[in-house]
């Protein structure tokens, strides 16, 4: 069994005065999730935003800005396309669109570079690689328009590929496979700050995702267990100032072969985020829209030689 777990993210935030997305609700952004082929699971909400669990993971709206990833076999520019139509990209402040190296492109519905000319056409943009193109990477595409983020407008991501079979084995069917199995013995929850809402889900016969939200604030984690293609993300904007403590925790949780932590901050702030697995390949952008993007991609050093994998067809 395998299943894409590295995914397709996009981020719009509208002009000022613009009428709020939240508005439009759930039955909306039912068909703009659909048009990604996927679907709504369930929802939670506080005064600030609408969290949405995904088959294929998350959708976060509030009034003036939005985040909307997406794995699996899904077409998420299709979905942004639908925004396009329906809010007129001259009404975007700002818009990213950040592709995750595929483990099986030949799968997909689409490559970057498909998606990126499907966006040129709607608005002008500029394109970017983070890594080398033949290891782990990032495509990102970004709405080529100056903006000015908030200086606490941060967004941590880490990125992780093959993981610990004794952390992917609670994420599997078993007799005992239940939410509150996996929130005791997967650790997951103590990532969360205090006092965010919760909204999560198990797949089966595998797989986990999950939302939180305080605020404006958010965590979400999606965790793709099998043997083949093992990978789990874990996203927040909730960064302080114990980002490197964070990064620590979770690797400590899944203990990957391998991950990209990739920070989106303002242009002038300069924070810097530190791995304690050996660092293959560091990338630094400054962009047109505003942000200073950081990529590092991460190698756990291993002794000896490993078997051969067996692959059962």
């Amino acid at each position: 069994m395998f299943f894409e777990g590295p995914e397709k993210k996009i981020e719009i935030a509208l002009a000022p005065g613009q009428p709020s997305l939240r508005a439009r609700g759930i039955d909306y952004w039912k068909e703009i999730v659909a048009k990604s082929r996927a679907q709504i699971l369930s929802s939670v909400s506080n005064e600030h935003l609408d969290a949405h669990l995904l088959s294929e993971s998350s959708l976060f709206v509030a009034d003036q800005w939005l985040t909307m990833i997406t794995c699996g076999r899904t077409d998420l520019v299709a979905a942004v396309l639908q925004l396009c139509a329906d809010l007129g990209p001259g009404q975007f402040q700002y818009l990213i669109y950040e592709r995750k190296n595929a483990q099986h492109q030949e799968y997909q519905p689409s490559n970057f570079f498909d998606d990126a000319r499907r966006l040129s056409e709607a608005m002008p943009g500029k394109s970017f690689r983070f890594g080398d193109g033949d290891d782990h990477h990032v495509f990102l595409f970004h709405l080529d328009k100056p903006y000015a983020p908030a200086a606490d407008d941060v967004t941590l991501e880490i990125l992780m590929h093959g993981i610990d079979p004794q952390a992917a084995r609670v994420f599997m069917s078993g007799p005992q496979r239940k939410k509150e199995f996996i929130r005791e013995k997967s650790g997951v929850w103590t990532l969360l700050g205090p006092g965010f809402q919760v909204d999560d889900h198990l797949f089966e016969p595998m797989g986990y995702s999950l939302n939180a939200i305080r605020g404006v604030r958010y965590y979400t984690v999606h965790v793709t267990p099998q043997k083949i293609g093992s990978y789990v993300s874990f996203e927040t904007n909730c960064v302080e100032d114990d980002v490197d403590e964070t990064i620590s925790r979770v690797l400590d949780l899944f203990k990957p072969q391998s991950c990209d932590v990739v920070l989106f901050q303002p242009q002038g702030a300069r924070r810097k985020v530190r791995c304690r697995y050996p660092i293959k390949r560091a990338v630094r952008q400054s962009l047109a829209c505003g942000y200073r993007v950081s990529f590092d991609h991460h190698f756990k050093p291993v002794e000896g030689a490993a078997p051969a994998f067996e692959i059962v067809l």
